[in-house]
């Protein structure tokens, strides 16, 4: 690739280019340049050698080294007194869905809240 030509590079305007060629640099203010380049501590070096421990473990890991097993699927079955039992709460739910409310008696609440009498109130506030 060739560097472009004189007349392809971009045109700096007139007023920005005698800013530029009157400009004093001595007013300028002087710096010390600061790097803050913060190194890791102890902890974050053994933290990340202890994980890139791992990965290459699981990266080295040799499959010839592992055992073959039979998985041994083991189904209990209920007893007959579970069983029993089950059937006894089946019934139970059979018979509260289906039962009859046409048989039921109509009755009335009377609600009775008795309220203490004024003795009682004055020897609760006499004791407090």
């Amino acid at each position: 690739m060739s560097s472009p030509s004189k007349e392809n590079l971009p045109k700096v305007p007139a007023p920005l280019k005698d800013e530029l060629a009157q400009f004093d640099s001595s007013k300028m203010k002087h710096t010390e340049t600061q790097e803050k380049c913060s190194l890791p501590s102890k902890d974050d070096v053994q933290q990340e050698k202890a994980h890139n421990s791992i990965l290459t473990g699981v990266e080295g890991f040799e499959r010839s080294r592992l055992n073959s097993v039979e998985t041994q699927e083991k189904v209990i079955l209920p007893n007959a007194e579970e069983i029993e039992q089950e059937k006894g709460h089946q019934k139970l739910v059979h018979g509260i869905e289906n039962f009859d409310t046409s048989n039921l008696k109509h009755a009335e609440t009377l609600e009775k809240n008795i309220l203490p009498s004024k003795e009682a109130i004055a020897m609760e506030k006499s004791a407090a």
